[in-house]
């Protein structure tokens, strides 16, 4: 053996040709497949929107049920709000918590209910319920992901929810 090599920790690496031509080859077209977008003008066709894009907006009004539950409307254009999620009486601790704290600021403000919230997600993933009236917004996210999924559910949802409330008349 070779004590020299042993000794300085020197060990005789080989690389195989064609891996180091493999290697070139893909560098090379990349370089040239760069080239090519920059001077044609072109835009990749896959883009990462802003983080602070939103992607999905929601206006949202609040209602307690007759039978404790929290329904939810969608605010439309023709004043005809739409029921399209409820949290049944003794569920939704976390969504209750939420809308009693921004309640609370309505209420010091002198601002009616009337008046919706709005959900937004953003491009980041962000989730944040906001009130126009007061300014306050709250990230979802901070909260985790089990005590975002209603909030999400709310913001996807596209039918409206058939309850009793809704069947009795309610808005």
């Amino acid at each position: 053996m070779n004590d020299h090599s042993q000794a300085h920790g020197h060990d005789d690496i080989r690389v195989p040709r064609g891996a180091l031509i493999g290697a070139g080859l893909l560098i090379f077209l990349t370089i040239i497949g760069v080239g090519i977008f920059r001077v044609t003008g072109q835009e990749p066709t896959a883009q990462v929107p802003p983080a602070d894009q939103v992607l999905s907006v929601r206006e949202l009004k609040f209602e307690d049920g007759d039978d404790g539950s929290v329904l939810v409307y969608e605010t439309r254009n023709d004043g005809a709000d739409q029921i399209i999620h409820s949290v049944p009486s003794g569920e939704g601790g976390f969504i209750r918590g939420v809308l009693r704290s921004l309640a609370r600021a309505r209420n010091a403000s002198g601002i009616s209910r009337d008046h919706p919230f709005v959900l937004e997600l953003h491009a980041s993933g962000t989730l944040v319920l906001e009130d126009p009236q007061t300014g306050q917004r709250i990230d979802l996210q901070a909260f985790g992901p089990s005590n975002i999924a209603a909030f999400r559910a709310m913001l996807h949802s596209d039918e409206p929810l058939q309850t009793g409330s809704d069947q009795n008349g309610a808005p």
